[in-house]
């Protein structure tokens, strides 16, 4: 009975060695696991980055790009507003661009009327009033 003693012995310490070397691998599954997982976070994480670099890069071209499309809109706007404001005021008042241009062009020309008139008034009175002096004797 002591060869099978010393085997059951034997298969308890093959068992325990197994048992060991088993929870030993878990061990390392379990370490390799956690550095593969690390290692894809940091992917991840570069990937992510980079894609966000990505995502300003274009948000910048966007950005400018609407910029541009907003100031036109807004020109558009402001001149249709103006427009329409002007038509309604037009309507309120009753008088028209085009006659609001012809009163302007004789309001000018009258202004220039006016100033050739002066000048040639300044011409004559000049002579007039340059007197030569009189010499009195003593």
């Amino acid at each position: 009975m002591g060869i099978f003693k010393q085997k059951a012995e034997d298969t308890g310490k093959e068992k325990n060695l197994v048992r060991d070397a088993l929870v030993h691998n878990i061990w390392l599954a379990g370490l390799g696991a956690y550095a593969k997982s690390t290692d894809e976070v940091n992917q991840l994480s570069g990937k992510g980055k980079s894609l966000f670099d990505e995502l300003v890069e274009r948000g910048r071209a966007i950005e400018s790009n609407t910029k541009e499309r907003v100031h036109i809109a807004r020109s558009h706007t402001s001149v249709a507003i103006e427009e329409r404001v002007h038509k309604m005021v037009q309507k309120f008042v009753g008088i028209d661009n085009d006659h609001l241009d012809r009163v302007d062009d004789k309001i000018d020309q009258l202004t220039e009327n006016i100033e050739a008139l002066l000048a040639r008034k300044q011409e004559k009175t000049k002579p007039a009033t340059k007197k030569t002096p009189v010499k009195t004797e003593k």
